[in-house]
């Protein structure tokens, strides 16, 4: 139900230049995968330009001591997953970290691409998957960045940057 209210403003604005980029979607485990498909659909819109939208899974709240069901959990992500593939025509990108990864996602979704998020350590993931994308801080800086935050999450991508950019939606 939640929009980050300077999405529409800085949507608009990083379509105006060059710079690869997508939205992502923090999944809730108190609403239906439909509704939140639809909820990122009418704010992105048709993506075109964009990379795969992103739907992040990790715990929050009551939910880090009381873990949803994770059958009930990938039927739902399953469900919105579907959703948004159809509708972008691209596989979504699951980000997740280093405790919902094992409970949520590993053995399931082969198809899609993961970020992972380990600010500790060099991510390996079970199963004989790689990482396509990893947040290894959220304490990084950047050269003219002036927002509210004192610093940022940084990742990297395990690929080149031409296999990035085939990945953005026509």
């Amino acid at each position: 139900s939640y929009t980050d209210p300077f999405f529409l403003t800085n949507w608009a604005d990083i379509e105006s230049t060059s710079i690869l980029h997508g939205a992502y979607h923090f999944f809730s485990f108190d609403s239906s995968a439909q509704t939140q498909a639809e909820n990122f659909i009418s704010t992105v819109g048709n993506g075109h330009g964009m990379l795969p939208p992103v739907v992040d899974i990790e715990l929050y709240g009551e939910h880090k001591t009381s873990q949803p069901n994770p059958e009930v959990v990938r039927e739902e992500l399953r469900i919105m997953l579907d959703i948004l593939e159809e509708y972008y025509g691209a596989k979504p990108i699951i980000y997740a970290t280093r405790q919902s990864y094992p409970l949520y996602i590993d053995g399931y979704f082969p198809d899609c691409s993961i970020w992972i998020r380990d600010v500790y350590f060099t991510p390996k993931l079970p199963s004989d998957r790689i990482w396509d994308f990893w947040q290894y801080t959220d304490k990084g800086t950047l050269d003219g960045y002036e927002g509210p935050e004192q610093y940022i999450d940084i990742n990297v991508y395990h690929g080149s940057f031409e296999e990035l950019e085939v990945m953005a939606l026509g």
